[in-house]
């Protein structure tokens, strides 16, 4: 009993650490750089416990609600934005080999040169999906968008939007689920999580068990853009808790960008 108390702790210690936006919040264990090339050159299996998600036609919606939306910057570079923070979430969502190349050209790689670091949070993805344990971005819905702060070699916005996230517990997930609540309402807010845990009828007659968490909320997310490009990349609240956090903007642009963010609210309620 002790000792799966004690799997299922360092279990979701580890889960923790990519739950939504957060991929580079914390290192996993090391991985060979052999173990790293045979997953950038294996494609990842679908797999049809994941309800409503097909691999290869990502239902992951990225918007802007214009009934909602305060912005300060023109509608073609917010368009630009959701366009490619949909490339960024999708694949992040598939955790597919080919896709990561594609997934790290929306993280500011201009601040930060240790792409092997970046590679073992991918071996460390698919590790947890293979245990049957994944994350998956369903919707987002853009609201609020600042102005551009510009430093030496960037410049920085802050978007704010609605999120549909979900943690997805495959068939041979051996753990417990429930274990997570806390840990998202840490971050989503209490009341805004739901688990969901039901039996799917597949179309060849297959009974399939589907589990979930599912967060709706509201939240915030940094967009970088280097001065030379309109080629977007994201950074979650809270990245500055990373061991590279402060090489990613100046914490007083951060703190600039936050406080904005909450006077606006507060003159709007």
């Amino acid at each position: 009993m002790i000792f799966h108390k004690l799997s299922n702790s360092i279990f979701f210690r580890f889960a923790l650490v990519f739950t939504t936006l957060a991929l580079f919040f914390t290192g996993c264990a090391d991985v060979s750089e052999e173990e790293i090339v045979e997953y950038q050159t294996i494609n990842t299996e679908s797999n049809p416990s994941v309800p409503g998600f097909d691999w290869s036609n990502d239902p992951l919606k990225v918007g802007i609600n214009d009934n909602l939306l305060n912005s300060k910057m023109g509608r073609d570079t917010l368009d630009g934005i959701a366009e490619d923070m949909y490339q960024y979430l999708h694949t992040m969502n598939t955790i597919d080999s080919s896709d990561w190349i594609i997934h790290l050209s929306h993280f500011p790689m201009h601040r930060y040169s240790d792409t092997s670091k970046l590679n073992k949070q991918f071996t460390g993805l698919s590790h947890w999906k293979e245990k049957g344990f994944a994350n998956r971005v369903g919707n987002i819905d853009i609201q609020y968008a600042s102005d551009w702060i510009f430093e030496e070699d960037q410049m920085v916005a802050l978007i704010g939007h609605d999120i549909d996230f979900y943690q997805d517990f495959l068939p041979n997930f051996e753990g417990n689920p429930e274990g997570m609540k806390f840990m998202l309402e840490d971050k989503y807010g209490r009341g805004n999580c739901t688990y969901n845990s039901y039996t799917d009828i597949m179309g060849n007659g297959d009974s399939l068990l589907v589990r979930n968490w599912h967060a709706h909320a509201y939240t915030n997310t940094y967009v970088l853009c280097n001065l030379d490009s309109l080629h977007f990349t994201f950074l979650p609240i809270g990245f500055q808790k990373a061991a590279f956090g402060a090489q990613m903007m100046d914490s007083e642009t951060m703190l600039t960008l936050l406080r904005d963010h909450r006077e606006l609210f507060k003159e709007e309620n």
